[in-house]
C-alpha cells in the first residue's frame, strides 16, 4: 500500500476487505484482538472490534438509500456509485456514536484530502426526535459529510448485513455498489 492510501485509515481498511486464507481458525491480530476466518465463506470478522470484512465474490448489492439530509437536500448512494461509500447510522442520543464521530470525521477529512474522488463518507441520522439535535451534533464536530434523516430506522432496516436498529454501525459500500465491509458497534481509531 502506498503512503498516500495508507493515509485513508479506515475507509481504506474496510472498502479494500482482503480475505484471510485457510481453515475456520481464530487468528490474533497486531492489536490483541480476535479475527475469525473461513475458507468456506471467505468472510473475515474480528470479533472484538466487531469488523467483517466480505470477499468480492460474496458481496450483496447494497440497498436502495435515499432521502432528504439533514440541510434538506436530497441525497441517493446511487449516485454515488464509482466511488467508496462509508455509510455510517448514528443518532445524538447515542454515546457510542458521540465518541465515535471524532474518528470519522478524522477519516474523511484525511480521505478527502489524500484522494477526493475515491471516498464518499454519509452519515444515517436514526430516530432523532428531539428536534435540531442531529444538526447541534453535526455542527459541535464539524461533521464534513452529508447526513440522511433515517425517522423510524426504515433505511437502516434495509442493510441485509447490520441487525434492525444497530446504532452505530458503519457499512462500507464498493465502487459497484455492494456491501464490502461493516462495524456493528462504535469505529475505533485505528481501524
Amino acid at each position: 500500500m502506498t503512503a498516500r492510501f495508507a493515509r485513508l485509515g479506515l475507509a481504506v481498511l474496510v472498502a479494500a476487505s482482503l480475505a484471510l486464507v485457510g481453515g475456520c481458525s481464530l487468528i490474533p491480530t497486531v492489536q490483541g484482538s480476535t479475527s475469525l476466518s473461513s475458507a468456506d465463506t471467505g468472510v473475515t470478522e474480528d470479533l472484538l472490534l466487531g469488523l467483517t470484512r466480505y470477499p468480492v465474490a460474496d458481496r450483496v448489492s447494497a440497498p436502495t438509500i435515499s432521502g432528504t439530509t439533514l440541510d434538506g437536500s436530497l441525497l441517493d448512494l446511487a449516485s454515488l456509485r464509482g466511488k467508496v461509500v462509508v455509510l455510517n447510522a448514528w443518532a445524538s442520543w447515542c454515546e457510542p456514536c458521540k465518541t465515535e464521530l471524532p474518528v470519522l470525521v478524522a477519516e474523511a477529512r484525511a480521505a478527502d484530502a489524500a484522494h477526493p474522488s475515491l471516498v464518499e463518507f454519509v452519515g444515517l441520522d436514526v430516530n432523532d426526535t428531539e428536534s435540531g439535535a442531529a444538526a447541534r451534533m453535526v455542527d459541535r464536530f464539524d461533521v464534513p459529510y452529508p447526513s440522511i434523516v433515517d425517522d423510524g430506522a426504515k433505511l437502516l432496516a434495509r442493510i441485509p448485513v447490520v441487525p434492525p436498529e444497530a446504532i452505530p454501525s458503519t457499512v462500507v459500500i464498493d465502487r459497484q455498489g455492494r456491501v464490502a465491509a461493516r462495524v456493528i458497534g462504535e469505529v475505533k481509531p485505528g481501524m
